[in-house]
């Protein structure tokens, strides 16, 4: 199954990459509301551990054994204090000293406190205690302190292996084969699985562990094809979405800067997989079409895409109301929309739960009466839906015509309808001058407490010699129920993936299949 770019996307104004692309990003794994207090990280090699400054992997010590844990440095979210011993010039040099030390009877490990690599000792609750110890210790030290936002390395024993407490790198753990690209790393947790490169870990203001995998470019790939398209697919289809998923990745940095990282491993960005996928047809598509990006003119294309779209893609003004020459509306014939999954659907939404999303969303119009498509777009998407209810009504435009009931629309493009006809029965009635046939919903009687109501469903008249009963009748389902029909599935704008397997499959190659979807492009390789 794909899984198709589904959340909002937010288009940006173009910008000229020039000659300066990043190799490596960063994917946030544990990040905001679903940070982490520790994590555990398995190798069958060992690992390498350090920090990662711009970018870059700076290894500093090398660990054995096959788990090793990052937590917070500071247990209670006090600073804790330290005895520094030495301060390396350069992390090469922190293993050999890390020995010398310990030639000299102290137990020591690696720390990187303010840009300076240390050989530390500790830790101790208060500055008086590191203090002794500095003054009393084979080797004179000095006492260093670390923040709330420090972390620390430990082995699957519990001692510690390095701490780090740096404002601009946190602290780094990759596979001890770091440089093969094949090394993995296994993650526990929520999104546990097996991982290239390395992770990074970092203490923000909410007092967790942000996690963020940092991996080349390339290596980021294999972990996206595979989930955005199946591997059996054509591979000139692979190759298209590998090209798109660069081109989004790479437009894309520090796209989540307030969390440190540039990618998210969800729709929101693209799917990352959270198993290595070793598939033949994917790295084939990666490695084949590697460095090569696309490009309208001089500027590197926003390669939106979605699962399907049915007989046409979405110009982009009508869904997120930008304008980019290379993201309009074009035929998408090779797409076989009838017989794919979620390529044509119909919903179910009740007027109560209509009425539950509106009020969730902070739209007081009152209990849901009507819901109407009032314009569409050329490609005969939503541009404009109406929700009405017993306090007035509410327009919506563009893609939130697609996410306000977005459990019952899966595309911008459908009918909406109720579930059902409910038919009043006709009776004949007189004011005394004329004689008329209404439907029972349009008659009011005066009871007998001088209360006016309308009759609307079920009534029994009498005529002074005979009783007559009436009854509204349903067809077709549920009069209080909304039936949403469409096809295609997610925002529509740009390739659909199921466009791209059908053109590969009637013999079209992934430039072909690039430029036809994003109009007036052109493929160059970047790197």
């Amino acid at each position: 199954m794909l899984f198709a770019l589904t959340a909002t996307v937010a288009l940006s104004a173009g910008s000229t990459f020039a000659a300066e692309y990043a190799d490596t990003l960063r994917v946030g794994i544990y990040y905001d509301s679903a940070t982490v207090d520790s994590l555990t990280f398995n190798s069958d090699t060992g690992f390498a551990a350090g920090v990662v400054a711009k970018r870059e992997f700076v290894p500093m010590i090398s660990v054995s054994g096959s788990s090793v844990t990052v937590e917070k440095a500071s247990a209670g979210g006090s600073k804790k204090f330290y005895v520094s011993y030495s301060v390396c010039d350069d992390a090469e040099m922190v293993e050999s000293e890390l020995l010398k030390i310990r030639n000299l009877g102290i137990d020591v490990f690696a720390g990187y406190i303010d840009s300076e690599f240390h050989i530390l000792s500790g830790t101790f609750e208060n500055n008086n205690d590191a203090l002794w110890e500095a003054e009393n210790a084979a080797v004179k030290g000095r006492v260093i302190s670390v923040s709330a936002k420090g972390t620390c390395l430990k082995n699957s024993s519990g001692k510690t292996l390095l701490v780090v407490d740096d404002g601009e790198c946190g602290l780094a753990v990759y596979s001890k084969n770091f440089e093969d690209k094949n090394a993995l790393l296994n993650i526990s947790g929520s999104a546990k699985g097996s991982y290239r490169g390395g992770f990074e870990s970092k203490i923000l203001s909410d007092g967790k562990l942000t996690v963020v995998n940092v991996v080349p470019v390339e290596e980021y790939l294999y972990s996206v094809v595979c989930r955005e398209m199946s591997p059996s697919w054509e591979v000139e289809a692979l190759k298209a979405q590998a090209v798109c998923a660069r081109n989004f990745a790479l437009r894309r940095i520090n796209y989540h800067s307030k969390f440190g990282f540039d990618v998210c491993r969800t729709v929101c960005c693209q799917a990352y997989s959270t198993s290595a996928d070793n598939s033949e047809s994917v790295h084939t598509a990666v490695d084949e079409t590697r460095g090569e990006l696309l490009f309208y003119n001089d500027e590197v294309v926003q390669t939106v895409y979605s699962s399907s779209m049915g007989k046409r893609t979405e110009n982009v003004k009508n869904v997120w109301g930008s304008n980019f020459p290379y993201l309009v509306s074009v035929e998408n014939p090779y797409e076989d929309t009838e017989n794919i999954y979620n390529g044509k659907w119909s919903k179910s939404l009740t007027k109560v739960r209509a009425t539950e999303i509106m009020k969730a969303g902070g739209f007081d119009i009152g209990d849901v009466t009507d819901i109407s498509v009032i314009e569409r777009t050329e490609a005969d998407s939503v541009l404009k839906l109406q929700v009405t209810g017993t306090k007035g009504s509410k327009v919506f435009e563009r893609e939130r015509c697609r996410t306000i009931f977005s459990e019952a629309t899966y595309s911008q493009r459908y009918t909406v309808s109720n579930g059902g006809t409910k038919t009043y029965p006709s009776v004949t009635v007189t004011n005394g001058d004329n004689i008329s046939v209404v439907g029972t919903n349009k008659i009011s009687v005066l009871g007998g407490n001088g209360n006016i109501s309308t009759v609307a469903n079920d009534c029994t008249a009498f005529n002074g010699k005979s009783k007559k009963q009436y009854k509204a009748e349903t067809t077709d389902g549920d009069p209080d129920t909304f039936v949403f029909t469409g096809e295609g599935w997610g925002h529509g704008v740009g390739m659909s993936q199921y466009g791209a397997k059908g053109m590969a499959a009637a013999g079209f190659g992934y430039d072909e299949i690039l430029t036809h979807y994003y109009t007036g492009t052109h493929l160059e390789k970047a790197y």
